[in-house]
């Protein structure tokens, strides 16, 4: 069922009254944003509401993805008037309405980045090849918009809270040209089609002479840049924040904290936070268990929390290089590793071959979700280890194999994956998400590999 069954239409705000229909809204009527609309109550801007569907098959009344007479999907067709829904314009619109009017037209709020973000890892002074990273603009409208430009704005410094504290990030503003550029697309205006994509291309200029200095201890992590880019598109612009983590060398790397601010996560991950190197011994048995007083859990297994799969995810990735392998076993059987997906080795300068960046590529046949029963379950990667040895206080050998569960792990019982349930960037918590990180050797960093682990609960 719907959130809200609406009655037989309402006058909606921005618009004038309109010929029938029933019911615009802001959320799907009866049946619910994955099923067929019935109804609904006032929508956002037009008249009143023409029949349309949820962001399933369309029925009568707006939901908040289609505007129209009964058109299936997110995108829906459009209307007769007012404001179109977030990807259409038309009658009765929902939310993120297109200005439409007529048979319906495309705003620019029907044009989004596919991400709130752009994320770059480089390493300082390495030119070949550039650091960069790629955002989509999408048009979910249902005619061609024109964007008449891109740019930049808002360079700035980012520095994190105390170590042990959530994460919060200030920033510096930084002067001169900013450390980030648009490679593609060349040149403007250039026309986005309905239900197309516009690829841009972003990349952080490692060896910009008004770069912040260097950060004198190593561990410390990287310097953390951002800025804003932004896309013009009539007179709306669209908006995403760039990211930008430039390594001392290939092999400094960003502390847990600056990786999780980068991705959108606000979390209490302790000593790993702000130090890559926490554990000054380099010894595994030295490893911290759970640690108290932050948002650490213990979570040794893991079962399912609803219907459907779990999600796997690779956040990030900070390791010594290889095409590594990962997924999940049951909890009888440590040996029993089902593998989900296998991260890529690519050749690439700015992150170590792919080992050391957020979001790394996989490679070709991995999946992201897995379905374990019932039953609960544990997580595995293959760090290949075993023969990495740290000179410093005569470090045990490391096992080849990592275990959310510490008595498989090599030494016998250190504890190489710390759980955390996942907080978005206001700390607040999101239900049946896990931040999983692993430590594969033995300063304590926890950022080697870190998963989102989605559909699950501790195991009791």
């Amino acid at each position: 069922m719907g959130t809200v069954t609406g009655g037989s239409g309402g006058i909606a705000t921005g618009g004038s009254t309109g010929s029938g229909g029933s019911g615009g809204s802001t959320q799907a009527g009866t049946g619910g944003r994955s099923s067929t609309g019935q109804g609904g109550d006032i929508g956002i801007g037009g008249a009143l509401g023409a029949t349309g569907g949820s962001d399933a098959t369309g029925g009568a009344g707006v939901g908040s993805g289609t505007a129209g007479a009964g058109a299936a999907g997110f995108s829906g067709a459009a209307g007769s008037g007012g404001l179109g829904g977030r990807h259409t314009g038309g009658a009765g619109g929902g939310v993120d309405g297109g200005l439409g009017g007529g048979a319906g037209g495309t705003s620019a709020t029907a044009v989004t980045f596919d991400a709130d973000r752009v994320i770059v890892t480089g390493v300082r002074g390495t030119t070949s090849p550039a650091a960069a990273s790629t955002i989509t603009l999408h048009n979910g409208g249902a005619t061609a918009v024109q964007v008449s430009g891109l740019s930049l704005s808002q360079s700035a410094q980012l520095a994190l809270g105390p170590s042990g504290t959530a994460v919060q990030a200030t920033a510096t503003p930084l002067a001169g040209t900013s450390p980030f550029a648009i490679a593609s697309p060349a040149s403007f205006p250039t026309s986005v089609g309905p239900g197309m994509d516009l690829v841009v291309t972003v990349q952080m200029r490692t060896t910009a002479s008004n770069l912040p200095a260097a950060p004198s201890d190593k561990n410390v992590g990287c310097t953390f840049l951002t800025a804003t880019l932004t896309a013009s598109v009539g007179s709306t612009p669209v908006t995403a924040t760039i990211y930008g983590l430039l390594l001392i060398q290939d092999n400094y790397e960003p502390t847990l904290g600056q990786i999780l601010v980068a991705l959108g996560y606000k979390l209490n991950v302790g000593k790993a936070q702000n130090n890559w190197n926490p554990n000054t011994s380099m010894m595994a048995v030295d490893l911290p268990g759970v640690e108290s007083g932050t948002d650490e859990v213990a979570a040794p297994l893991f079962v399912k929390a609803g219907t459907g799969p779990v999600t796997l995810t690779v956040a990030a990735r900070f390791s010594p290089v290889g095409a590594l392998p990962y997924g999940w076993y049951p909890s009888t059987s440590a040996g029993t590793m089902n593998t989900v997906g296998t991260m890529s080795m690519i050749t690439d300068a700015q992150t170590s071959n792919k080992a050391r960046m957020v979001y790394p590529p996989l490679q070709s046949g991995s999946a992201t979700s897995f379905d374990p029963g019932s039953a609960s379950f544990g997580l595995w990667i293959y760090s290949d280890q075993k023969t990495e040895k740290y000179n410093e206080g005569g470090n045990t050998i490391n096992g080849d194999y990592d275990y959310t569960q510490d008595g498989p792990n090599a030494p016998a019982g250190v504890h190489r994956v710390k759980s955390y349930p996942l907080k978005d960037g206001t700390g607040t918590a999101i239900p049946h998400q896990f931040l999983v990180a692993v430590e594969e050797a033995g300063n304590g960093d926890y950022q080697d590999y870190v998963f989102v682990l989605n559909n699950v609960s501790v195991a009791p």
